[in-house]
């Protein structure tokens, strides 16, 4: 907050990105329910507080559904060829949540082929900031202080991993700071949220879908890719976006999704002889402790599924660590419940048609899962974990 203070000829440019589970708690720290600050009023905020520019972690989301949709279709792909790959078996297990993949590497280390190599929102976003906008806007990468407001305490530690650098020249992510953290520094200010007028994001990277806005809760990341992941499978578009079975603060949540593959779809071949198409089985673990009976059902062979969610705070990152706090025994329906609302109000609903997203492929980074794509958004994992990881 110091370099914020500074004139603007003798500083970075200041940057700001804002993650999908704050939007619904910030007004929480001046006393208000669930989303009674919107997050045009918070953009407002940041930028009373000196930022140069604010983008929406939901960008990075929906690089994210991108990216490891893509992923996961190459693993069953693979598997439905009966090439099973030892680097990318199946299930494979969503890794946006530092706290899950810190478990994995200490805990459950033969785990790690299974995670998803894709690195989270927060440090897609970061990689695109420090590489694709530092061009565009002609800054240096070492130029740029982005400053990420997150719902976790250990997102600091995620960026702090010394190869999230992808430059070469500086960090992705220099500094995190909490929502309560955020709030706390608002109220000092003098800057009354509620009572702001609204201001947009600022583009090429500052736009969301529904679908991203959903990686807040738990179940999110999973109804996000599913969106889209059958949208590509079958080239026809999900009758009922809403997936109520992935929904919800249940502690494990299973399902079935039949995907029928299209004429021109890769997977036809694999649609069966009555072409009834391929079945997804699906789960969802709502905190580590149900992600360890989760682990336990697979080891055991009582359960088999192709692709799981894990968050490790319950009800996802709606109910952080750096969120703030509430006596309310009903907060994470009442933040839940406003995700949803949020997601039903946005005019794009699945990853894939973000226009922004679209172009950042096209000018960019080629395709998901390119070699550049590869590069910038992909991450690999420590077997032990980073001892000094906070």
């Amino acid at each position: 907050m110091q370099e914020l203070g500074k004139p603007k000829e003798k500083r970075h440019l200041m940057i700001a990105q804002v993650a999908p589970a704050v939007r619904v708690a910030i007004a929480e720290t001046i006393g208000l329910n669930p989303g009674d600050v919107t997050i045009g009023q918070l953009v407002t905020g940041l930028r009373m507080l000196g930022f140069d520019y604010v983008f929406d972690t939901l960008f990075g989301a929906d690089l994210t559904i991108m990216e490891e949709g893509t992923e996961l279709l190459h693993r069953l792909q693979v598997h439905l060829e009966q090439h099973p790959n030892k680097e990318e078996p199946l299930p494979m297990f969503t890794s946006c949540c530092p706290g899950w993949v810190a478990m994995v590497e200490k805990s459950n280390p033969e785990l790690i082929p299974y995670l998803s190599s894709c690195k989270s929102p927060q440090m897609m976003l970061g990689a695109v900031i420090k590489n694709y906008y530092a061009q565009q806007v002609g800054v240096q990468p070492s130029d740029i202080c982005n400053v990420s407001v997150m719902p976790c305490v250990r997102k600091q530690g995620e960026a702090d991993r010394e190869w999230f650098n992808t430059t070469g020249l500086a960090r992705d992510v220099d500094h995190v700071i909490t929502t309560a953290e955020i709030g706390k520094i608002l109220v000092e200010r003098g800057i009354k949220l509620n009572e702001l007028p609204e201001s947009n994001f600022d583009n090429p990277i500052g736009e969301g879908t529904g679908g991203a806005l959903l990686f807040g809760t738990t179940g999110g990341v999973m109804e996000a890719a599913l969106r889209t992941v059958y949208e590509v499978v079958t080239q026809k578009s999900m009758g009922r976006i809403n997936f109520e079975e992935v929904r919800g603060l249940d502690g494990i949540k299973e399902a079935k999704l039949t995907l029928k593959p299209g004429d021109k779809s890769p997977f036809k071949a694999f649609a069966g002889p009555d072409g009834e198409g391929i079945t997804l089985n699906i789960a969802v673990a709502n905190g580590l402790g149900n992600a360890k009976k989760l682990i336990k059902s697979l080891a055991e062979g009582k359960a088999k599924y192709d692709f799981v969610e894990v968050m490790a705070c319950p009800g996802g990152c709606i109910g952080g660590g750096g969120q703030p706090r509430s006596t309310d025994k009903q907060i994470l329906q009442k933040r839940q419940q406003a995700m949803y609302t949020l997601d039903e109000r946005h005019t794009l609903r699945r990853s894939h048609e973000n226009p922004f997203i679209q172009a950042l492929y096209e000018q960019f980074l080629g395709e998901p899962n390119s070699h550049k794509a590869h590069e910038l958004l992909h991450t690999h994992y420590m077997a032990g974990g980073i001892p000094e990881e906070k």
